[in-house]
């Protein structure tokens, strides 16, 4: 969990890694066209290109495989060639790393355990077990903080190492999937410390496959598929980019409607699709455009089973932006 080792494969540089220029203000890390192969060939970064703000919090989206993991190895990395790092996240005390699959000693309590890796890190002993007895409570784990860490569940596994790195304050966090496996509570604790971080003035880069938590809490988001980085922008401006509208979605109970018995839609609706059981509007404010969508469908003597109001997500933009689509995110303990 805790970074500095060199990553296994192999990075080319050749299309340039650039170092973050030390007069820039703002910038804690550049990534320039930089290509990593895991050691049996297979390509996992294809010429990635992304800049690390200071005192963001960055949000990287993705499909499973698209190459999030290795650019944040990359990035805690002492070793690794691909990129170069502003004064302030040089040394690796600077950087924290918590992987999708966190380890612990499972005989160690989980206050021994956050307290062990501050202590690798370099904190003396009272001050880690102070961080550490802080961090566990503003996880919930103060209740079970002396319970052996093998008893704990997936959710408690991830709370734990949540506790451990933020403890740390660190200049750089990176977070690795950090949803998985939190239930509704959890979500609430990360994104409250994830705050808290930038507040500090400190980065946060962290995966997910949660396109509102990314909206919710990140400053910027990148969208990563294939081993590049497609886009990276501020959540509103990647939904004004693509124009994607809000969507009413009514499904019927039956058949549709035939559409030659409809008269012209409504002119709230911007555009429609037919599927075989319902219809998708795009409308520009569906709370003035509902009523009168509703008594255009119902002119057609449709018998209506569900009606559902979608405001645009980055899933959409996503979509839109890649050619791809985010795979959902697993939930709870």
């Amino acid at each position: 969990m805790r970074p500095g080792r060199s990553a296994s494969g192999t990075t080319d540089v050749a299309a340039g890694a650039r170092p973050a220029a030390r007069g820039d203000a703002g910038t804690l890390a550049v990534v320039d066209a930089v290509r990593y192969a895991y050691p049996d060939g297979s390509p996992a970064l294809r010429g990635l290109s992304l800049e690390v703000r200071d005192g963001e919090r960055l949000g990287l989206l993705g499909p499973n495989g698209s190459g999030k993991s290795t650019l944040l190895r990359l990035l805690a990395c002492d070793a690794a060639p691909a990129l170069r790092r502003a004064a302030e996240v040089e040394e690796a005390r600077d950087r924290w790393l918590v992987p999708d699959q966190p380890v612990f000693r499972s005989w160690l309590t989980g206050r021994e355990n956050a307290a062990l890796l501050l202590e690798l890190r370099g904190t003396s002993a009272p001050e880690a077990r102070a961080a550490s007895a802080e961090a566990l409570r503003r996880f919930g784990l103060a209740e079970d903080a002396d319970r052996p860490a093998g008893t704990y569940s997936a959710g408690m596994r991830r709370r734990l190492a949540l506790a451990a790195a933020f403890a740390a304050e660190a200049r750089l966090l990176l977070l690795d999937e950090p949803l998985a496996g939190l239930d509704p509570a959890g979500r609430t604790l990360l994104a409250e410390a994830v705050s808290a971080h930038r507040e500090a003035g400190r980065t946060v880069v962290l995966s997910a496959h949660d396109p509102d938590f990314a909206a919710a809490h990140c400053d910027r988001v990148g969208f990563i598929v294939d081993g590049r980085c497609e886009v990276v922008d501020a959540p509103a401006r990647l939904l004004r980019r693509v124009g994607v509208r809000p969507r009413i979605e009514i499904r019927f109970d039956g058949a549709s409607p035939e559409r030659d018995d409809l008269p012209a839609p409504p002119s709230a609706v911007r555009s429609s699709t037919w599927t075989g059981h319902g219809v998708i509007l795009e409308v520009a404010e569906p709370r003035h455009a509902l009523p009168e969508v509703l008594a255009w469908v119902l002119h057609g003597r449709a018998s209506v089973a569900s009606v559902d109001v979608r405001q645009p997500t980055l899933a959409d933009a996503f979509h839109q932006l890649t050619g791809r689509r985010l795979e959902p995110q697993e939930e709870g303990e």
